[in-house]
């Protein structure tokens, strides 16, 4: 099995994949963008990055599986009364700005919205880990508690450790 992209939190200075997190942090069907799972290791579509900026929670950073559907060429266009014509004449939406960011194509069929600094009011803990998420080292997961978009609390913790303090 594919091992899958996490997404990411960076908290004083120091950056973690999120393992884990209760609820869920962020939701960009929320936003009107709906996420295409374009590879094997990113079933979710998406990518984010979180920042913990003076105690404030942030959406930094979010990569979206996206793939504008292809136009048929013209010398295999339908003819006017074909009924699946309308499939032709169809323009998907583009991916609308977040907190007043466009979103710029990074290849492979992801858009990317850099530098968003966008404020999220969660509360919930969100697991991290700053080594190997699939066999951490004494000290290299956090558990980051957060009320109302807040950080209020850090502590160590393991895999086993995150579900004993849900």
């Amino acid at each position: 099995m594919t091992d899958q992209t996490l997404n990411g939190i960076q908290v004083n200075g120091i950056g973690y994949s999120v393992v884990s997190a209760e609820p869920g942090v962020f939701s960009p069907w929320d936003y009107g963008i709906e996420p295409e799972s374009v590879c094997s290791s990113n079933w979710s579509g998406y990518v984010a990055g979180y920042e913990v900026v003076e105690d404030v929670l942030r959406l930094s950073s979010l990569s979206v599986g996206w793939s504008p559907p292809r136009k048929r060429p013209k010398s295999q266009q339908l003819a006017p009364d074909d009924p699946l014509r309308i499939l032709d004449d169809w323009d998907p939406a583009p991916l609308p700005a977040l907190n007043g960011v466009e979103p710029e194509s990074i290849g492979g069929g992801y858009m990317h919205y850099a530098d968003l600094a966008m404020p999220l009011d969660y509360s919930g803990r969100i697991l991290g880990c700053s080594g190997d998420p699939d066999s951490p080292l004494p000290g290299e997961c956090q558990v980051f508690t957060f009320e109302s978009g807040r950080l209020v609390e850090i502590v160590e913790s393991s895999w086993s450790g995150f579900l004993e303090l849900l």
